[in-house]
């Protein structure tokens, strides 16, 4: 038996080695690849194993490209990584090649099919921080349900404000002005379908509570309406006020209404608090102006032919005046200005004219008289 050993085992080892060349000729542990789905935001791993021929091995790109956020390199010498995060969907096919020590090479397609994505951040927009006052926004994610971490990757909240792990951005800010900041969601899938990131750039604005009337003016007599608007915080707003004169009332809403006799200049404390509990006194400045009448008693008399100009003169009332004739008429060739109650023209009749004028405020207060003109 030793004998017919020795006798065949020469031919025995070439047969062997032969086929063992066949068998395990250098090339990838995959025949036919199909690598698993990217996805853009999906953090992608996908290892590719390499056998026989020397080590190590060493893995290129001979043609085509990889899912552009993706990259290729060697793991250990017999395995490569296709590992990144892709930023485009789409079909992409590249061909890698393996080569050993003795620069032997074997080749094979593999094709990424890059998936949208299917996890991100939902918060579009961050509400306005009011200096001083406590803040409190959550930021969201759609797509996958997963559990999520959130951190900020470049930029800085405004002072006094900071983001927790459970994307909660809370504090009380200590400076006006805005801030640009980007933050991170990694969200790891509760399907264990793996790890997706996403970033979004955000502008968070730190301003002061602020508050005004948006009519200032009032008239004595005259019933009237403005109301208080807030700026800096987050409506709705709550609204209490001290200071307006007799006669006016203010809701919770900000509603200012009624009639006041008393005229003047008054300054009103409004007590603003907006949807976060952020709370300010405000100094708003009202004047109420006496009522509306004209305080031309006559007119001058014109000249036939000359030219003419007379302006009726009103006290009180609140601008915003509107002229008109209700009564007789003007001698021909005057006019009556809309807006400036200002008669002017060439005087082109003589005789004695009775005119009824009409003038009415921006808050409808009505002041009507007759007044003669004599042209000689």
């Amino acid at each position: 038996m030793r004998l017919r050993f020795f006798q065949v085992l020469p031919f025995v080892l070439v047969a062997a080695a032969a086929f063992a060349g066949v068998a395990r000729a250098l090339d990838f542990d995959d025949e036919d690849p199909e690598p698993p789905h990217p996805e853009i935001g999906l953090v992608y791993h996908y290892e590719i194993g390499t056998h026989a021929g020397c080590l190590p091995h060493h893995l290129v790109i001979s043609s085509g490209q990889l899912p552009p956020g993706l990259q290729l390199t060697q793991l250990n010498d017999h395995t490569g990584l296709v590992s990144g995060i892709a930023t485009e969907e789409g079909t992409f096919s590249v061909w890698l090649a393996v080569k050993d020590c003795e620069n032997r090479s074997a080749e094979a397609l593999f094709t990424f099919d890059v998936w949208g994505r299917r996890f991100s951040i939902a918060t579009e927009s961050l509400v306005p921080a009011a200096l001083g006052s406590p803040y409190s926004a959550t930021l969201t994610t759609s797509g996958i349900p997963s559990n999520t971490t959130w951190a900020v990757t470049s930029g800085t909240l405004p002072p006094g404000l900071t983001l927790s792990g459970e994307g909660v951005i809370s504090g009380t800010p200590t400076a006006v002005g805005s801030s640009t900041f980007t933050v991170q969601a990694t969200g790891n899938a509760k399907d264990f379908t793996g790890t997706r990131v996403d970033s979004r750039q955000y502008t968070l604005s730190v301003t002061e509570l602020a508050a005004r009337l948006s009519q200032a003016t009032a008239e004595a007599g005259i019933p009237f309406r403005t109301t208080l608007v807030a700026s800096g915080g987050q409506e709705p707003y709550k609204w209490s006020v001290t200071g307006a004169p007799v006669g006016l009332t203010v809701g919770a809403d900000g509603g200012v209404s009624g009639v006041t006799t008393k005229t003047g200049v008054f300054t009103l404390t409004a007590h603003v608090v907006d949807a976060n509990g952020a709370s300010k006194d405000v100094a708003v400045r009202l004047v109420v102006r006496p009522r509306l009448a004209m305080a031309t008693t006559r007119l001058r008399a014109a000249s036939l032919g000359h030219a003419y100009g007379a302006k009726v003169a009103v006290r009180g009332g609140v601008a915003g005046l509107r002229w008109s004739i209700v009564g007789g008429k003007l001698p021909a060739g005057l006019r009556l200005g809309a807006t400036t109650g200002r008669i002017t023209g060439v005087v082109k009749t003589a005789g004695t004219f009775r005119i009824t004028l009409r003038v009415r405020d921006a808050l409808g207060a009505v002041s009507t008289k007759t007044l003669s003109l004599s042209v000689r």
